[in-house]
C-alpha cells in the first residue's frame, strides 16, 4: 500500500464533501466551443446540403419508379428528374467539401486560433479557481488526496487485468481478430443462433471468452474518461492552492 493510501490529510469531512460536490459540476470547455465560426458555419451548410441532396435524390427516385411501373413521364418531367439528380449530386459533393475548406481556413489561422482557445480556457478555468479560494487550503488538498486516490485504484484495477495502459485497446484488436480467424459475422451469427447446445459448446465458450475480453476492453477506455474528469478537478485544486 503507498504512503498515500496510508496517510490521508487530516481535514473536516463537511468542508472536503463540499468541494468534491462542486468540483463535479465543474467541466472543461466542450470541444464544439473551440470551433471557430467558420467552421460552425461550414458545418450547418453541410448538414442543409446533405439534406436537400437527399430530398432531391427521394423525389427522383419516386418519378422514376412512376415512370417505369405506371406510366410514362413526359420530356419535361424526364429533364426536371435529371436536373434533380445532378442538383442533389452537386449538393452532396458540397456537404464534403465544404467543411474540408473550412478545416483548411482554420489551419491557416493555428496561431490565432491556438491562442484564442487558450485565453478562454484560462477565463473559464479560473471562475472555478475562485470560487475553489473560498474554501479552507486543507480541505482542498484532502479533496485531492481523495481524487487522487481514485485515480491510483483505478489504474490498478485496470492494471491487474492488463498489465498496462495500452493493452485495452491491443485486447480490443484481440476480440475483433479471433471473431474474424474463427470465421466472422457468419461464424458469429451461427453461433448465437445454435445457442449452447452439446454440439456448440466450443464455440458458445469462444464466443464468451472474445465478449468478456471485449467488455473489459471497453470499460477500461471509459474508465480512463473518467480518470480524465478527476484529473481535471485535480488541476483546478493545484491552481487554487497555487494562489
Amino acid at each position: 500500500m503507498s504512503s498515500m493510501e496510508k496517510d490521508p490529510p487530516d481535514n473536516n469531512l463537511d468542508e472536503t464533501i463540499k468541494v468534491l460536490e462542486y468540483l463535479s459540476k465543474c467541466e472543461p470547455r466542450k470541444a464544439a466551443s473551440r470551433r471557430t465560426g467558420i467552421e460552425l458555419r461550414a458545418e450547418r451548410f453541410a448538414n442543409w446540403s446533405l439534406l436537400g441532396g437527399a430530398v432531391g435524390i427521394g423525389i427522383a427516385a419516386l418519378l422514376a419508379y412512376w415512370h417505369t411501373s405506371q406510366s410514362l413521364l413526359p420530356d419535361t418531367m424526364k429533364n426536371v428528374v435529371l436536373v434533380l439528380i445532378l442538383l442533389s449530386t452537386l449538393s452532396t459533393l458540397a456537404s464534403l467539401l465544404t467543411p474540408i475548406v473550412a478545416s483548411a481556413w482554420t489551419l491557416a489561422r493555428w496561431k490565432t486560433i491556438s491562442l484564442r482557445n487558450m485565453l478562454a480556457d484560462i477565463t473559464h478555468e479560473s471562475d472555478f479557481v475562485e470560487a475553489l479560494k473560498n474554501h479552507p487550503e486543507k480541505a482542498l488538498a484532502n479533496a485531492k488526496y481523495w481524487l487522487e486516490l481514485k485515480i491510483n485504484r483505478a489504474e490498478a484495477r485496470v492494471a491487474y487485468f492488463f498489465g498496462e495502459k495500452a493493452a485495452g485497446l491491443a485486447l480490443l484488436g484481440t476480440a475483433y481478430v479471433c471473431t474474424k480467424e474463427f470465421g466472422g459475422l457468419p461464424w458469429l451469427n451461427k453461433t448465437l443462433m445454435a445457442g449452447p447446445v452439446a454440439g456448440n459448446l466450443g464455440n458458445t465458450a469462444l464466443l464468451m471468452v472474445i465478449a468478456l475480453v471485449l467488455g473489459i476492453s471497453i470499460g477500461a477506455m471509459l474508465l480512463k474518461h473518467v480518470n480524465a474528469r478527476y484529473r481535471f478537478q485535480i488541476e483546478l485544486i493545484d491552481n487554487a492552492l497555487r494562489r
